[in-house]
């Protein structure tokens, strides 16, 4: 499993970017308008809002993510992917995980689903317990 992440991982660092900032990438790129915020981001990352404001500040100057105020709300700032990271994330590494996986009998591909989605549960039970 350990060996499994890590290659996963290792995929992420393309393109100028690291594994975390296309996460971020993938994120603000699906995410509807209200969640396309640091603090929705740093939820989902479970990361500290410090930390993903850092990661979101690298994107922007990458101009990877721009900026958007909420008319309605001075105080909320959206982020948006840019062309440039959509373009990106059409080159995606993750799109060669997801082929490996997408080759696999439905069957397995349910299982595997099934068991990760109990593993990444247990995880969490254990990390919201300490």
């Amino acid at each position: 499993m350990m060996h499994i992440g890590h290659i996963a991982d290792s995929l992420g660092y393309t393109q100028g970017l690291k594994p975390s900032q296309w996460t971020a990438l993938r994120y603000f790129a699906s995410a509807n308008a209200s969640q396309r915020t640091v603090s929705a981001f740093a939820d989902f990352h479970a990361t500290t809002r410090g930390a993903a404001s850092q990661m979101v500040e690298v994107l922007v100057n990458k101009e990877l993510l721009t900026r958007v105020p909420v008319p309605e709300d001075r105080r909320v700032v959206q982020l948006h992917p840019t062309a440039r990271a959509l373009d990106l994330l059409q080159h995606d590494p993750m799109k060669d995980f997801a082929a490996v996986i997408a080759a696999l009998p439905p069957n397995d591909q349910y299982h595997l689903a099934e068991t990760l989605t109990r593993v990444l549960r247990g995880l969490l039970a254990k990390r919201q317990a300490a």
